[in-house]
C-alpha cells in the first residue's frame, strides 16, 4: 500500500482533521490526556480518497458490487490493510443484482438527497483505531472523520456493530449515511466481535484481525480462552479441534456493556475532533452541546443503541434510531399488546429464551411448509421424530390433549401454533426452516453464564468438521480469514458440536439420539431451553446454571427510559430472528409508561418485512427491504434535529410484495415501498392506552 494512502501513527501523534488535503506532514505531537481514560492504544491512518477511503476501503462502489471478495496477496497470512477492505466489502452487501432495491433506492452508495452518489463514492479523510482493555474485557473502536467534515454544523453518527461482527460491520449502514452527511462515525463492535482462541494450534487473533500465536500475539490478541497451556491441551486431548470465542466464553457477559460501549465511542469521536480544535472550529469545540449525535444501529446494534440512548443521564446524545432491535426487556407487569383487537399470548420473552423455544417446535413445524427456504436441509423422519417428541405436559410446547385431537399428521400444524402462542407471528411460518439456530440460545446463555469453554453447558462446543461431520482441524487460511468472514461465533466454516451425540461428538445437525436415530440434538436443545426457563431446570447443576444465566440476563434489561430523548424504531412485522412481540412493541408500551405518556418516541412497523433482508429465491417474491426504511428512520430524524420537523406519529406501513415466482420477482420500485407517513389514516396508527400496546391488524 503507498505511503501517501495509508499512515500508522503512534499513541502520541495525531493526524490532521483538516477539511483540506491530508499531507504526511499534518502529523503533530498530541498529549495523552486529551483521550479518555478507558483509551488503551491509538493508530490512525489518513486516506486521500483515491487509493484507498473511508467507506469503500479504496474499492469504490464498483469494487463493492463485485460478486467475489477483494483478493488478498497470501491467503494464510492477510495484512491488516487487506483484512479491513474485505471486511468492508462484506458489510455493505452491494454485490449482485439491485433488483431487490439495495443500490439503487437504497444502501451505502445513496446520498444525502436520496439518490445515488455520483462517482465512485470514495471518501477522504482519517481513521482512527482505539482499543479500550485487552483480550476478553477488550473492545474496539473506529472513529471515522471525512475530510470535508462539517464544521460548521459538526455531526457525530454512533453505529455499533450488528450481530457479534467486526467493528467495520455498520460501515455499509449508518456509517455511510453519516459519512455522506458530513458527520463522524463512530463504529464500535460492542466487545464482542469475532475473537478466537483455536485450542488445538493455540492460534488466536489479534485486536488489528491477523492471527498468530498466543504466546507471540501476547496482550494484543482480542480475546483467548483464559487456559494455560496444560489446562489447554487436556481439554484439547479430551475434545480435539475445538475453538472458544469471545462472545460465550469471554466469561464478561460482553452484553451488559453494549450502552457502555456506544457511550464510549460517542465520547471518543469529540475527544478525537478536539484534539485538532483550532481557530474556525466551534467557539466551545466539540461538545455535545455543539455537536449532534445520533446513535444508530441494526439488530443486536439497535439494541446497543438502545441502551446507550437508556444510559446516557448526561446529555451526551440527541436521539436514537434503531432497526428490528435486539432488546431483553424488564417485565412488563401487566403491559400488554394487541394486534388487530387481539391480545398476543407473550410478548416481551429475552432472546434466549424465544429463541430456545423457537429451536425446539421448529424442526417439527416446517413439515407445514414444504415450499418454505430451507426446507430440505430437514430429514422427513427426523423432523416427526421431533414432532412426536414435544408432545408432553409443557403448555408451551405441544399438549397432550391437543395432540391426541389433531394426530400425528395435525403435529406440524401444532408446532406452528405453539409458536404463535410464544410471540411468534402466524405469518412467520414460512420463515421457521431457514431460522433454526439452535446455537443462537446456547451461546448467549454462556456468555450470560459467564462460561468457561471447559464448561460445554449441554454438552455444547464449536470446532471445523470434516465430510462426516466430525470435529476437524481448521486451516490457516479459514482462521487467517475469520475477521472479515465471521459473524462472531466459532471462525467459518465452524459449527455448532454435540459432544454428547450416540457414537461420538458430531456437528448438532447430524447428531444422534440414543435411539441410534438422527434427533437434532433434543437433549441439548431441551437442556438450553430449561436454562433459559429456570421454572423447567431438573437436576442441582442445570439450577445452578439456570440461576447463572438469569443472573447475567437482568444485567442486560431494557426498561423503556430514553429520558425523552427523540428516537425512532422500525421493525419488519414477519420478523422471525426478532420477532416483533417480544421486542419493539413491548418497548414502546415501557417506553410510554416510564416516561409518563410523554414519550419522544415512534415505532414504525412495516409489513412484509423479515430481518435478514434476503432476496434469495422465495424471500425476494414476498418481502421487503426493511433496511430502506431504517434509512428513510435517518433521514426523518435528520430533519427532526436540524430542522426542528416533528418525527411521524407511530404506524403500520401497509408494503406490497413484488410477487412473481421465487428467484424471478420483478424489480423493487417505489410503489411497493410506501414512504412513512407524516400523518398515516386511522387505521394504521399504533398507540398506547391503558397500558395496552395496541397495533393494526
Amino acid at each position: 500500500m503507498p505511503a501517501r494512502t495509508a499512515r500508522f501513527v503512534p499513541l502520541l501523534f495525531a493526524v490532521s482533521l483538516a477539511a483540506s488535503a491530508l499531507p504526511a506532514s499534518t502529523a503533530r505531537a498530541v498529549p495523552d490526556s486529551t483521550l479518555p481514560s478507558f483509551v488503551g492504544s491509538v493508530t490512525s491512518r489518513s486516506y486521500d480518497g483515491d487509493e484507498d477511503d473511508l467507506l469503500t476501503a479504496g474499492l469504490g462502489f464498483s469494487g463493492l458490487r463485485r460478486a467475489t471478495p477483494p483478493a488478498v496477496a497470501d491467503p494464510g497470512r492477510p495484512t491488516p490493510a487487506e483484512l479491513r477492505r474485505w471486511a468492508v466489502w462484506a458489510a455493505a452487501g452491494l454485490s449482485g443484482s439491485d433488483a431487490g432495491g439495495l443500490g439503487r433506492l437504497y444502501g451505502p452508495n445513496i446520498g444525502a438527497d436520496g439518490r445515488p452518489v455520483p462517482g465512485d463514492g470514495r471518501i477522504a479523510g482519517t481513521e482512527y483505531t482505539v482499543t479500550a482493555g485487552t483480550g476478553a474485557r477488550g473492545v474496539t473502536f473506529v472513529v471515522q472523520v471525512p475530510a470535508d467534515l462539517d464544521r460548521a454544523r459538526p455531526c457525530v453518527v454512533a453505529a455499533p456493530a450488528t450481530g457479534l461482527a467486526n467493528v467495520y460491520n455498520a460501515v455499509g449502514g449508518a456509517g455511510a449515511w453519516g459519512l455522506h452527511h458530513r458527520c463522524a462515525v463512530a463504529l464500535t463492535d460492542k466487545g464482542m466481535g469475532p475473537g478466537f482462541h483455536d485450542l488445538r494450534s493455540d492460534t488466536v487473533m489479534a485486536t488489528d484481525g491477523t492471527v498468530g500465536s498466543r504466546a507471540r500475539t501476547g496482550p494484543g490478541a482480542a480475546f483467548d480462552s483464559g487456559l494455560d497451556d496444560t489446562a489447554r491441551r487436556r481439554y484439547d486431548a479430551r475434545h480435539p479441534y475445538r475453538v472458544a470465542f469471545k462472545q460465550a466464553h469471554s466469561r464478561q457477559n460482553p452484553q451488559a456493556g453494549w450502552g457502555r460501549d456506544v457511550l464510549r465511542s460517542v465520547e471518543l469521536a469529540l475527544a478525537l475532533l478536539n484534539r485538532d480544535w483550532r481557530k474556525g472550529a466551534p467557539v466551545a469545540g466539540y461538545t455535545p452541546a455543539t455537536t449532534t449525535v445520533i446513535t444508530a444501529g441494526v439488530s443486536n446494534g439497535g439494541g446497543a443503541a438502545v441502551a446507550a440512548g437508556e444510559e446516557d443521564r448526561s446529555g451526551l446524545i440527541d436521539a436514537v434510531v434503531a432497526s428490528e432491535p435486539q432488546l431483553n426487556l424488564a417485565p412488563l407487569r401487566g403491559l400488554a399488546v394487541e394486534q388487530g383487537g387481539q391480545r398476543v399470548t407473550s410478548a416481551g420473552l429475552p432472546l434466549v429464551r424465544y429463541a430456545s423455544l423457537a429451536s425446539l417446535l421448529q424442526p417439527c413445524a416446517v413439515l407445514a411448509e414444504p415450499s418454505a427456504p430451507g426446507y430440505t436441509s430437514f430429514d422427513p423422519e427426523a423432523a416427526r421424530r421431533r414432532c412426536s417428541d414435544l408432545v408432553g405436559d409443557d403448555p408451551r410446547l405441544i399438549p397432550r390433549r391437543d395432540a391426541a385431537r389433531a394426530g400425528l399428521r395435525g403435529l406440524p400444524v401444532l408446532a406452528r401454533k405453539a409458536l404463535v402462542r410464544a410471540g411468534f407471528q402466524a405469518r412467520s411460518g414460512y420463515l421457521q426452516a431457514s431460522h433454526y439456530d439452535p446455537q443462537t440460545p446456547i451461546s448467549y446463555e454462556m456468555g450470560f453464564a459467564r462460561a468457561s469453554v471447559t464448561d460445554a453447558l449441554c454438552d455444547y462446543s464449536w470446532a471445523a468438521t470434516d465430510a462426516s461431520g466430525r470435529p476437524a482441524p481448521y486451516t490457516r487460511s479459514q482462521l487467517a480469514a475469520a475477521f472479515a468472514t465471521s459473524g462472531g461465533r466459532a471462525p467459518s466454516p465452524g459449527t455448532l458440536i454435540d459432544d454428547g451425540s450416540l457414537g461420538g461428538p458430531v456437528a448438532d445437525r447430524r447428531s444422534i439420539g440414543p435411539d441410534g436415530a438422527l434427533d437434532y440434538n433434543l437433549d441439548g436443545e431441551l437442556c438450553a431451553y430449561r436454562l433459559a426457563f429456570p421454572d423447567r431446570a431438573e437436576t442441582s447443576e442445570e439450577r445452578m446454571w439456570a440461576r447463572r444465566v438469569a443472573q447475567g440476563l437482568d444485567a442486560t434489561r431494557r426498561d423503556g427510559n430514553l429520558h425523552g430523548k427523540p428516537a425512532l424504531v422500525v421493525h419488519g412485522r414477519d420478523d422471525t430472528r426478532v420477532p416483533v412481540n417480544h421486542s419493539s412493541r413491548p418497548y414502546l408500551g415501557l417506553n410510554s409508561r416510564t416516561e409518563h405518556g410523554r414519550s419522544s418516541l415512534s415505532y414504525i412497523e412495516v409489513t412484509h418485512a423479515h430481518h435478514s433482508d434476503s432476496t434469495a429465491p422465495g424471500y425476494d417474491n414476498r418481502y421487503v427491504p426493511l433496511g430502506y426504511y431504517f434509512q428513510q428512520a435517518l433521514d426523518l430524524m435528520w430533519a427532526r434535529l436540524t430542522e426542528d420537523r416533528p418525527l411521524p406519529p407511530s404506524q403500520v406501513v401497509r408494503t406490497v410484495p413484488r410477487g412473481g415466482e421465487p428467484g424471478h420477482a420483478p424489480a423493487l420500485t417505489r410503489a411497493h415501498v410506501p414512504p412513512i407517513a407524516p400523518s398515516p389514516a386511522p387505521g394504521d396508527r399504533i398507540s398506547v392506552r391503558s397500558d395496552t400496546v395496541q397495533v393494526p391488524g
